[in-house]
């Protein structure tokens, strides 16, 4: 690896970082700040479904702008998305408890996570297209142990110091996600200027949607069993809290179990190169798929922390397998001219399954148990499992 490419590795793998850190800040620790402002579980669940939603129409929309521009509005959309997010996050900070304007900006704050997800995925293979090698899952296991560890830290802060900790750490990290962007400008125009003519020559215009789905009937089916699959995913990060507590724990043990479990992810993530040259994607997606139902199985039979604990060390065979092999298999079973496309429609997959577990969710823990909520979350994760296995095509590699 030369050194730009190196160079490139290390502000890519600064990206994720920080893209995480800020996901894990307004994802696992939404919930506790909205309650601290007086909001209902129903109230929340409500706020991420808006949220999911809004990220679900504008991830496509996006997404074939990405596309249609070659990539070159990509860095521009990943930076003011990012340093939006962090203004709205100081207007919150600003408003009153109980209102409705809070309700109405953290949904666009969900909105902007969901949407940067698929942005920051698709900028790993534009850095390729300049001729550098990414690692995407290595720099995904530095995301995911940042994760870990800003979990860990911040259930601290939040109950030792104050929930005023969520929105203040948020701030700081979108602002950053949106400084380290600037990173990549000069590879941007070293191979702008180097391939200009080139460019223009080989432009293809993206598909419309409807013909993308026609062309991608299978793909579609895996789409829908993302979404299925991801319901009990959505629901347990959205609401964690409201089921550590119900086997007698706290913030700080929300914290504790969230960093393990993403600790966990983390050398699945990095071995993931050695296990694809043993193992074909579609081999790993259909493993990974079956161990989510498994894994979420065991969360609803867990009735102490410990064992707890013990479910979600499946994370390293579920969620850490899927997410670089999903990557990998929509770039080996996509036409190029929609990758950008493909990756933000399994984004947005996973953020329909979000917003359903949002609603329901929140509306099911209002009105009846926590035991029961994850009843139902479990059979659409299996329900999802089973769509899953006979829609994913069987890859070369």
């Amino acid at each position: 690896m030369n050194l730009s490419s190196k160079k490139l590795n290390i502000d890519y793998a600064l990206l994720q970082m920080s893209y995480w850190v800020t996901s894990a800040v307004l994802f696992c620790f939404t919930t506790i700040f909205l309650q601290f402002k007086g909001y209902s579980n129903y109230e929340i669940g409500i706020v991420f479904a808006v949220g999911n939603i809004i990220g679900f129409i504008a991830q496509p929309l996006i997404a074939g702008l990405v596309d249609k521009s070659q990539k070159r509005i990509l860095l521009r959309c990943i930076c003011i998305t990012s340093i939006l997010s962090a203004l709205l996050m100081l207007a919150v900070c600003l408003l009153p408890s109980g209102s409705v304007t809070i309700m109405g900006a953290y949904a666009l704050l969900i909105a902007g996570s969901t949407l940067l997800n698929p942005l920051c995925i698709s900028l790993s293979f534009y850095v390729e297209s300049w001729g550098s090698s990414v690692n995407f899952s290595r720099a995904r296991a530095i995301g995911s142990f940042s994760f870990a560890v800003c979990n860990v830290v911040m259930g601290i802060l939040v109950q030792r110091v104050s929930e005023n900790a969520v929105p203040v750490s948020f701030i700081i990290f979108s602002a950053l996600l949106g400084l380290i962007t600037l990173l990549f400008i000069p590879g941007q125009r070293a191979h702008r200027s180097a391939n200009a003519e080139h460019e223009q020559a080989n432009i293809a215009e993206p598909s419309a949607l409807t013909v993308f789905a026609k062309e991608n009937k299978r793909f579609m089916l895996f789409l829908l069993g993302t979404a299925a699959l991801f319901f009990t995913h959505g629901m347990i990060g959205n609401f964690m809290i409201e089921f550590i507590r119900n086997i007698g724990g706290g913030s700080e043990d929300m914290g504790n179990v969230l960093a393990f479990m993403t600790v966990a992810e983390v050398p699945v993530m990095l071995l993931f190169g050695r296990l694809t040259k043993r193992f074909k994607c579609s081999s790993l997606l259909r493993f990974a798929v079956i161990m989510f139902s498994i894994k979420e199985l065991m969360i609803y039979f867990a009735s102490s922390i410990p064992a707890l604990y013990a479910a979600e060390v499946l994370q390293a065979f579920s969620f850490a397998i899927f997410v670089p092999a999903s990557v990998r298999y929509v770039d080996e079973v996509i036409a190029k001219r929609d990758a950008v496309r493909g990756q933000a429609l399994v984004t947005a997959m996973i953020t329909l399954g979000s917003i359903f577990a949002s609603y329901i969710g929140g509306l099911l823990l209002d009105t009846s148990t926590p035991k029961y909520t994850l009843l139902i979350g479990v059979i659409v994760s299996v329900a999802g499992t089973l769509i899953m296995l006979g829609a994913i095509q069987t890859t070369e590699s």
